[in-house]
């Protein structure tokens, strides 16, 4: 049996294609990794099946009762972000969903809590659907890939790591078939050259003969029986070549770049002096004695479990900071939703709108969308354009709390280069350990209450 069926669905907002005949069938216990670059439509997917969104056409069946746990959820408590989505996980799970979906659910887990959900996961006998960019996880949670492109779904058996084997060896095939294509069309270009050359000689009567002398002289029969046949070979090599031409380029994503917004060249050397600070969360000691500096085009990462008082920290810092800061904050506050996406980048920066649409074009929000209400896009896309507002900051300082969850690999590497390329300074809290690893010069790491150097 079937836990969800969709036939034929089309959905598209303000006139634009999100998914287009989408057919495709969950079996009951399956379990499913939906993948895509943000914006493409993986959360709308899960709204669908769910029944929380209404498809334009087609049909969609659900059989049995599901539990949504959604990726962005504004919550004011002095919890972590990691601390919010276990409860909401931990919640789900126990009320015993026959369809449990889960959108993003490693945002903020450090790796102890990540591994507990997977093995947690592991002993959930329901169909499960995750909405992931966590290869990590994917490949330790799921039997089977939805990959998202250009409106459509495509299925591919196994988990993460397989999906990139034949992903992978498909895109070397292809490229394989068309440089192999690209050679032969020169082959064959020169073939057909020297076959019109030879078929105007054969024609080509000698110069102050009449073309009955000519005909003579070349023998008439001889003569057409030869055109015709090179102009065989010439309809033959063109057929082949128009066949060659049918063979696509195969599809090669460049990578996003970013430059270093114009003006912020700083002469100022120490940019943040932490010294004897006592992190509390009320009344509760979270740390003490906390000591680092901050200067200019460094990088520190701030390391720990969940709950050790990173996030605490990082708003405490911010609040005895007198200058201006740029802060990316997990629940997404900072966002207007009711502007547009061009506004909201320029919402606290100097800087011209031309250089705004060029940064939203490298992270994959062009045209158009810069003028779309923030309100309209999806939770990856609104990541997006709330780490350009803090990039585009008139600051020297830039603090970014967990600012890689939900974005897409391209726009994850395009953040990587802006931040190595910087010329404030840069304070991060993060679990994704290979950014960490690319972008930092310093590591600290919070334990037994103190935040110790790596």
């Amino acid at each position: 049996m079937h836990a969800i069926t969709l036939n034929k669905v089309n959905y598209s907002i303000d006139g634009r294609d999100i998914l287009t005949q989408v057919t495709q069938q969950i079996k009951i216990g399956e379990r499913i990794g939906i993948i895509g670059a943000n914006g493409v439509g993986k959360t709308t997917l899960a709204h669908l099946m769910i029944g929380d969104l209404s498809a334009d056409s087609g049909e969609i069946f659900i059989n049995g009762r599901f539990i949504y746990v959604p990726q962005l959820v504004v919550d004011d408590s002095n919890r972590s972000g990691g601390e919010k989505m276990m409860q909401r996980i931990n919640e789900s799970l126990n009320n015993q969903p026959d369809i449990l979906v889960l959108d993003e659910p490693t945002a903020n887990l450090d790796m102890t809590h990540q591994n507990w959900l997977i093995k947690r996961l592991s002993h959930f006998y329901g169909t499960l659907i995750v909405i992931s960019h966590d290869s990590y996880f994917l490949n330790h949670t799921v039997q089977k890939i939805w990959a998202i492109h250009e409106q459509h779904v495509t299925v591919y058996n196994g988990n993460y790591q397989d999906y990139l084997a034949k992903t992978n060896l498909a895109n070397e095939t292809q490229n394989h078939l068309y440089h192999d294509a690209v050679n032969k069309k020169k082959q064959l270009q020169r073939a057909m050259d020297k076959v019109r050359t030879r078929e105007k000689q054969v024609t080509k009567r000698p110069k102050n003969i009449s073309p009955s002398d000519a005909r003579l002289i070349s023998g008439k029969g001889n003569a057409l029986k030869t055109q015709k046949k090179l102009g065989q070979n010439a309809k033959t090599m063109a057929r082949r070549f128009s066949e060659l031409e049918k063979i696509d380029k195969p599809h090669v994503t460049k990578p996003l770049k970013l430059q270093t917004v114009a003006g912020q060249n700083y002469k100022t050397r120490t940019i943040l002096k932490i010294t004897g600070e006592t992190v509390k969360a009320g009344n509760r000691a979270l740390l003490q004695d906390v000591n680092f500096n901050l200067e200019t085009g460094e990088r520190l990462a701030i390391l720990g479990d969940n709950g050790s008082g990173k996030t605490t920290m990082i708003k405490q810092i911010i609040q005895k900071y007198n200058q201006p800061v740029g802060y990316f904050t997990q629940n997404l506050s900072a966002l207007n939703e009711q502007k547009t996406v061009l506004e909201n980048v320029l919402l606290k920066s100097s800087q011209l709108p031309q250089l705004a649409r060029d940064f939203l074009g490298a992270f994959g929000i062009k045209r158009d969308m810069a003028l779309q209400k923030v309100n309209s896009l999806s939770g990856g896309e609104k990541v997006k354009v709330l780490l350009l507002q803090v990039l585009f900051t008139d600051t020297q300082l830039l603090i970014l709390d967990e600012p890689t969850n939900f974005l897409d690999l391209l726009a994850l590497d395009a953040l990587t280069n802006f931040l190595t390329h910087y010329n404030g300074a840069v304070l991060i809290v993060s679990h994704y350990k290979d950014f960490i690893d690319a972008v930092a010069t310093k590591k600290m790491r919070i334990q037994s209450q103190h935040l110790m150097t790596i």
